[in-house]
């Protein structure tokens, strides 16, 4: 009996499937370029890793590029990013980082 084609063919799916979720160091590093401390995006990167998909990491790196923010990128800048992404889960995914890592207080509630 033939296995290579089966081994084969489970390594394919492996690699396709560990290509759909982002790692914790390709959400970090796009954290980090953008302003978030090591800290903070350490801790986010952690909650978010496996949660987002990496097309959802690379809309929301592009659009922190171009979120015009007086300062570095916080958490609460993040979030707002976040909402203007026609992708509900991102926000919600960024929202639950920010609770998870104790840094609320930085994002702003909608309509207060």
């Amino acid at each position: 009996m033939r296995k290579a084609p089966v081994v084969t063919a489970a390594l394919a799916t492996a690699v396709l499937v560990s290509g759909c979720t982002a790692s914790r160091y390709q959400i970090s590093d796009a954290l980090q370029r953008y302003g978030l401390s090591s800290s903070e995006a350490g801790c986010a990167s952690e909650f978010l890793r496996g949660e987002l998909s990496t097309g959802q990491v690379n809309r929301l790196s592009d659009a922190a590029r171009y979120y015009n923010a007086d300062g570095p990128l916080t958490f609460g800048s993040l979030f707002a990013v976040a909402t203007s992404l026609d992708d509900p889960e991102v926000a919600l995914k960024v929202a639950g980082a920010a609770a998870a890592c104790g840094l609320v207080a930085d994002v702003p509630i909608p309509g207060l």
